[in-house]
């Protein structure tokens, strides 16, 4: 009997494993952080050859990686990385507006709800040339998937960098090529996207329903979506989790929730550094410790959360000597004005809890992951306050490494909050105000230690077995379902509790949930 042949699987982000430097020896390839990297790297290593065969690819700006691309010094990673990759040179200029023009100042902000600290930047005259950069640089990549990928193999592209990507790859190679697309962060609130000029929204997702699977972190973001399609007059089954886009085509619609690797960040977490940085957290100071572990991002809010710990002082001055708290932030879009202001008000805001109360914030700067373990092994509260998140690892990896029952307040804007048992955190229902999450630590910090003990020990449940290499096979199952005729697994299953309107084959769309202009081009 003849072994079936590995399935061929290209992943697409924004970002690649590694970037090539000029070091003394020559051009040499520099490991790169970040989540969805770290993901991806993970399953991409793991991954049986024998199922399935990798490659990455992803565009880059930087002059080292074009010139290792001439020289073709990207074909010998392969041994050390474990899969194959290659980086797509793209004009600087062009990479500015699709990183920074479209990707940050007008999809990280809305797809996050946070334009009171980042606000939109849409040219209003011509809303479609503010995606020009954004556009140039998917295409760019659809182009190169189009001539270097062989027929029948899965293209699975990440993240709202790449939400036209689909689309360009399927004009370019039809149903020859089999397309994922998966969303770290949450789709966003009808609020958000409805705010931006026609043909934004529109334009965003008929590129994104080119793929023939679409994949959210949770339910919440996933209903987002299909009721966003349906408001546009798009013929959506939302107990099916379907969108129907002509001519025979469909985009299913599902939910794969990206866990932490629970044995590895178990490991991780005990090596020596980790272990000092847990010791040096207490320090024989008897103080619960209030703990966070955040990029300086104006969506993970981290100022709400300083004020919440100052008013929390002022409601009870009994704990000003018995709790203090414990930051590590990580600089985050700092050429951005926006983010260097949000940096700043975090910053004085700290400075003035310490003048009221001395030696209440210690502040750790900077991207350091074994520090960053040490302070979530030691935190009595973790405070995980996002306004809103695809996912917030940092919950996961809070209760998996933690040794003081350590109590997560969650909020529920994040996908954490569904993964984690609610019986298992302290909900945070409101993450903008203050005040609730000002209450929801004191509550943290006042459970009694048998509810303490057996809330962690639910949280940690959650995810001690996690595998992210699980996360990619469930959709490369679903992509077999869809290629062999059948609907894809009920895993995640973004089933509607309502579906208040209906797409165009689905009956009329009723007057006050369309603009006028709103449909599909």
């Amino acid at each position: 009997m003849t072994a079936a042949r590995p399935e061929e699987v290209v992943l697409v982000s924004d970002r690649g494993p590694v970037r090539f430097t000029e070091r003394a020896e020559g051009l040499r390839p520099v490991r790169r952080n970040g989540s969805v990297t770290a993901l991806l790297d993970r399953v991409g290593r793991a991954v049986d050859p024998r199922t399935a065969r990798i490659s990455w690819v992803a565009p880059s700006d930087a002059d080292g990686d074009a010139r290792a691309a001439r020289l073709g010094l990207f074909g010998g990673l392969a041994a050390d990385l474990g899969y194959r990759y290659e980086a797509v040179p793209v004009d600087p200029d062009a990479y500015h507006g699709y990183y920074y023009d479209a990707g940050v100042s007008l999809l990280w902000t809305a797809w996050h709800g946070i334009e009171d600290d980042v606000p939109v930047v849409v040219d209003p005259r011509d809303p479609l040339r503010s995606l020009a950069g954004y556009r140039a640089v998917n295409e760019a990549l659809a182009a190169h998937i189009a001539r270097t990928t062989p027929s029948g193999a899965v293209v699975a592209c990440h993240d709202y960098q790449l939400l036209l990507l689909p689309g360009a790859v399927r004009r370019r190679r039809g149903d020859d090529v089999w397309i994922t697309h998966f969303s770290h962060t949450p789709f966003p609130a009808r609020e958000s996207w409805s705010r931006l000029p026609h043909p934004l929204v529109p334009t965003l997702v008929q590129g994104m329903l080119g793929a023939d699977v679409l994949g959210f972190q949770r339910p919440a973001w996933a209903r987002r979506f299909l009721e966003c399609c349906a408001v546009l007059g798009l013929d959506v089954d939302h107990e099916a989790g379907r969108v129907s886009t002509g001519r025979g085509r469909a985009t299913w619609v599902r939910c794969y929730p990206v866990t932490v690797d629970g044995p590895a960040l178990a490991a991780r977490a005990r090596v020596p550094r980790v272990t000092d940085w847990a010791d040096r957290t207490r320090a024989g100071d008897p103080r619960a410790v209030i703990a966070r572990v955040d990029r300086l991002d104006p969506a993970k809010n981290a100022l709400r959360g300083f004020e919440a710990f100052g008013t929390l002082l002022d409601r009870h001055p009994d704990l000003a000597d018995r709790v203090r708290f414990v930051a590590c932030l990580v600089p985050s879009r700092d050429t951005v004005p926006a983010y260097r202001d949000y940096r700043d008000r975090v910053l004085r805001t700290v400075d003035a809890l310490n003048s009221r109360h001395p030696g209440a914030v210690t502040v750790h700067h900077g991207d350091d992951i074994e520090r960053a373990l040490g302070v979530l092994r030691a935190h009595d509260v973790l405070l995980v306050n996002a306004v809103a998140d695809g996912m917030n690892l940092v919950a996961q990896e809070g209760a998996l490494v933690n040794e003081r029952d350590g109590v997560i307040v969650l909020s529920t804007g994040t996908g954490a909050g569904d993964l984690l048992p609610r019986d298992g955190t302290v909900p945070l229902e409101q993450p903008r105000s203050v005040t609730a999450t000002a209450d929801a630590l004191h509550r943290a910090l006042t459970l009694p230690p048998e509810r303490r003990r057996a809330m962690a020990a639910r949280a940690r449940a959650a995810v001690r077995c996690a595998d992210p290499v699980d996360w990619l096979h469930d959709q490369l199952a679903d992509v077999r379902a869809v290629r062999a005729g059948r609907a894809p697994s009920a895993l995640g299953f973004p089933r509607a509790t309502a579906t208040p309107h209906h797409g165009a084959a689905g009956g009329a769309v009723s007057e006050d949930v369309v603009r006028e202009g709103m449909r599909l081009p």
